[in-house]
């Protein structure tokens, strides 16, 4: 509640700050505001003090300014100029148009102390990585979540230290600081836990041929009957049986909460790699520890039956994805031999037996995809890009999105079923554990949905609660139509309609999948959260008190939503960009196809359809208008579509490429 000089009483929720005042503050910067009521009664920003500073990275170009370099902050960090101190001035003097990464000063207006990465080209893939890395990791540093990090049980100065190096190392395009962390000191929950041994059971691995920390190995057995169930067993790298709870491994595991895979540069393990890639990864004709999980799936894709232990294994065979689909797609006896598939593949004294196991989880995968589809879920709904960006020899380009979906399918779903069964289980002992909650769409915006639904002739039933299988439903029905834009028109609104998933400590269903109890189990490899519910599950099966109690898990769910929220937010980040790149450099052919998926007055989204991105048709744009000129679209009484009826929800459009806007997102024109 305001009062101004008249008197008058004003009750705001934001003020304007002029951009003089604006300058030399940087997003999610605490700041103390003396305001002003101007004539017309609008409320702005006088001045403005810092009162604390969460960011202490920056990342923009540099340029003159006044004889000195200054830095040109990303438009997400803010506006104006960012001055330098004059040693750091000096050493760019010749960087112009180069961007940076720089470190902040931690008091008063913004100051750009030291070079953390570049100066490089704004377009090169190593400065698209550092600008994902500051904008994502700097909006979740450890103090500004809520208990911070004594929460969680971690030593404040040194989490802070943490995350400072591995997020300058990360921007710098280097690996974190996981490397030769201690994992032995601290306490293994069951470390006197009976084991059980499979060594002498088939056991195979699917994965990329790339990939080294491989944490899921499978096994798979099945008469060929159609009436019988399919076994299953899935075990788990047992990194909980490694890494001490308070040791420097499990502190900074704890710390990033999750690996942090980038296109370009290299990843940033949460885990020692000697161990993620080496002791713990789950290799061919190595004895391993794991946690089993085996599952009954019944012809009707149900399963029953679960049962949790430890285990020993020795994989048979590492087998590729695209080995897997080749087979499954055109089954040969020699077809998962080694010979065939390079390093990857089955010697010939087991290649009958990873044959057979291969048949049988294709055969759990299509029975558990069958009862999965009966749930109408959100799992399916959203059409994937035909194309993705990556880098080759230092260069961004295009390839195949998704070049083995059915093999990768496979897998996935039986990871799925794996952490719904493992989720039950827990539950149904009364153990406490970390769920992965999911409450469909978010109320405050569900009316979004419901509009475009009415906009597109297919509208939800009145006063109801819409639920996943009601959206689901309308989609097919558009397809069915054959009105495929408009279903991707829905589906695309339906994205910023879902809610949220999250970390819980109180049992949750999780909508988008259908499921009454989730959790995350099949990554401790990658994910902290996993390698939590990896002690709780030694505890149990040792019959020993859990490590974490209700009120740590909750603590942890909150810490855990951040911290890897903030890795998955630089990855999004990374390749939004990449992408941005590569349709600037006419990578995909102009014009090029797009369904019109969100419309106001100030113009039109545009999703594309082979990437897969959605861009942006300013008003004036989609008048005809010069791009700089002042317009806005009138619309209809539903609001998603113009009065001249030209455009509407679920169009079909043809655009170019108009620009890309100060975020490097697409702004598109007609063709």
């Amino acid at each position: 509640m305001v009062v101004d000089d008249a008197g008058r009483t004003h009750k705001v929720e934001s003020v304007f700050v002029p951009p003089d005042v604006a300058r030399g503050w940087i997003a999610d910067d605490r700041v103390v505001a003396t305001l002003a009521v101007d004539d017309q009664g609008r409320l702005n920003a006088a001045s403005m003090t810092l009162e604390s500073r969460q960011r202490r990275f920056v990342v923009g170009v540099v340029q003159p300014f006044a004889g000195k370099m200054v830095l040109s902050p990303d438009a997400r960090l803010g506006s104006g100029e960012i001055p330098m101190d004059d040693a750091m001035s000096a050493k760019l003097m010749h960087a112009e148009g180069k961007q940076i990464v720089a470190t902040l000063a931690p008091t008063g207006k913004a100051m750009c102390t030291a070079l953390v990465a570049g100066p490089l080209p704004t377009f090169a893939p190593s400065a698209v990585r550092a600008r994902a890395v500051v904008i994502a990791h700097g909006g979740a540093t450890p103090d500004s979540i809520p208990g911070g990090p004594a929460a969680v049980g971690l030593p404040p100065a040194e989490t802070n230290s943490n995350v400072l190096r591995a997020t300058g190392r990360m921007a710098a395009g280097q690996a974190g600081l996981s490397a030769g962390l201690s994992s032995e000191e601290g306490p293994v929950p069951g470390p006197h836990a009976e084991m059980i041994d499979r060594r002498h059971e088939v056991q195979v691995t699917i994965d990329a041929d790339t990939s080294k920390d491989l944490d899921d190995a499978l096994t798979g057995a099945w008469s060929g009957q159609a009436a019988d169930p399919v076994l299953v067993k899935v075990h788990i790298a047992d990194a909980a049986g490694t890494i001490g709870i308070g040791s420097a491994a499990d502190r900074y595991a704890r710390t990033v909460a999750a690996t942090a895979y980038f296109t370009a540069g290299p990843n940033a393990s949460m885990i020692d790699p000697a161990l993620s890639e080496g002791d713990l990864s789950l290799l061919p004709k190595q004895d391993r520890r794991a946690v089993t999980v085996t599952m009954l799936v019944d012809p009707d894709g149900s399963v029953s039956g679960t049962e949790v232990d430890l285990s020993w294994i020795n994989p048979d065979a590492r087998l590729s994805y695209a080995a897997v689909e080749e087979y499954l797609e055109n089954p040969t006896p020699t077809g998962l031999a080694k010979t065939r598939n390079g390093v990857s593949g089955a010697d010939p004294e087991s290649l009958g037996a990873v044959t057979a196991t291969v048949i049988s989880l294709a055969e759990a995968a299509r029975r558990l995809g069958a009862e999965r589809d009966a749930r109408d879920t959100l799992e399916d709904l959203f059409t994937d890009a035909e194309l993705e960006a990556v880098v080759v020899d230092g260069k961004i380009r295009t390839a195949e999105a998704d070049p083995h979906p059915v093999a990768q399918r496979v897998v996935e779903r039986l990871m799925v079923a794996a952490n719904e069964a493992v989720a039950g289980w827990a539950h149904a002992i009364g153990l406490p554990m970390l769920y992965r909650g999911h409450v469909g769409f978010d109320p405050e915006r569900v009316d979004t949905l419901r509009q475009a639904a009415a906009a597109l002739n297919v509208p939800f039933a009145e006063d109801a609660t819409i639920q996943p299988k009601d959206l689901v439903a309308l989609v097919e029905r558009l397809q069915e139509e054959g009105r495929e834009d408009a279903a991707a028109a829905l589906a695309t609104v339906a994205t910023g309609v879902v809610a949220r998933a999250g970390y819980t400590a109180t049992p949750s269903a999780h909508d988008a999948l259908g499921s009454g109890f989730y959790t995350h189990f099949t990554s401790p490899l990658r994910r902290y959260t996993d390698l939590v519910v990896h002690r709780q599950l030694r505890a149990a099966i040792a019959d020993e008190m859990p490590p974490y109690t209700t009120e740590d898990l909750a603590a942890l769910a909150t810490w855990l939503d951040a911290r890897g929220g903030a890795v998955n937010h630089a990855q999004a980040l990374e390749r939004n960009a990449l992408w941005a790149v590569l349709l600037d450099r006419k990578a995909i052919t102009w014009p090029t196809p797009g369904t019109v998926v969100g419309i106001s007055k100030a113009g039109l989204r545009i999703r594309l359809t082979v990437p897969g991105v959605v861009g942006f048709m300013s008003a004036a744009r989609a008048l005809g208008l010069p791009p700089r000129e002042r317009a806005s679209l009138e619309l209809d009484e539903t609001g998603m579509a113009t009065v001249d009826g030209k455009y509407h929800l679920g169009a079909s459009i043809k655009v170019r490429l108009d620009r890309l806007d100060e975020l490097g997102r697409p702004d598109v024109k007609p063709a």
